[in-house]
């Protein structure tokens, strides 16, 4: 099966088949809620939480904003995909976060159309490394540009231990090591049929970081279970992931 070559056609098409199978994420990544707990709990009090705005990009369905809201958070999101973005804002409402929704918009993340030094903190969840090189510096400059002087940014992304690029990585682009092109055929909900992915480096990070106070890439791996690893066509999957923790 061929992959479009429109990135948001390709991620209206991967939505449409979450939809369809009920398989989008409803859950906050748990990586992410880990890492902004801390850094929430260290420099802000429960009330002082009211008065932050965080940006998710790439939002999804929106469960990472959801759990947010339900700390007083307010929070906006961007997404390349329209189809998205509808469930997102029926999410959040369902739980009742309505006042607590600042904007939810189509857009891509290396362009978003928010004021310089707008957020206290920007997230995303396994999106930069779905981007080429040129959009990966473009998406983390426009994080540098949209937080706000001590705002925390916190991402969630692939590390090269990951048992996909260990299979692979004699295909890796020659003038962008750690990138792949995925088309295995099947689910678009699996990384192995979603196109481009980059694995990312320690040091790739600290580089696309430079200039923030704090840099710190957590690395975290873990097997998944033998069923769902034979579901995605292999004996033995280990997810190999960087929790990026920076501070502007």
């Amino acid at each position: 099966m061929s992959l479009p070559s429109d990135p948001r056609q390709l991620w209206e098409e991967s939505f449409e088949e979450q939809i369809a199978r009920g398989a989008y994420n409803t859950a906050p990544v748990e990586a992410l809620v880990r890492t902004i707990a801390y850094h929430l709990r260290a420099r802000y009090s429960a009330e002082q939480l009211r008065a932050l705005h965080f940006l998710e990009m790439g939002c999804g369905a929106g469960p990472n904003l959801a759990w947010l809201a339900e700390k007083g958070i307010r929070v906006s999101g961007v997404d390349i995909a329209r189809n998205a973005l509808p469930l997102a804002r029926r999410n959040l409402e369902r739980l009742g976060h309505a006042g607590r929704i600042g904007e939810l918009v189509e857009a891509s993340v290396t362009h978003t159309p928010f004021a310089s030094a707008s957020f206290d903190g920007v997230i995303e969840a396994c999106v930069f490394q779905h981007l080429a090189r040129a959009e990966r510096r473009a998406a983390f400059a426009e994080v540098r540009r949209l937080l706000k002087p001590g705002g925390a940014f916190v991402g969630y992304m692939l590390d090269a231990g990951h048992t996909i690029f260990q299979r692979k990585r004699s295909e890796q682009d020659p003038t962008d090591p750690g990138t792949l092109q995925l088309s295995e055929g099947g689910s678009r909900v699996y990384l192995s049929n979603i196109g481009l992915a980059h694995f990312f480096s320690r040091e790739e990070l600290q580089r696309l970081l430079e200039g923030f106070a704090v840099v710190d890439p957590c690395l975290t791996t873990y097997v998944l279970p033998r069923d769902e690893a034979l579901r995605r066509g292999y004996d033995e999957y280990v997810q190999s992931m960087w929790t990026v923790y920076a501070v502007r």
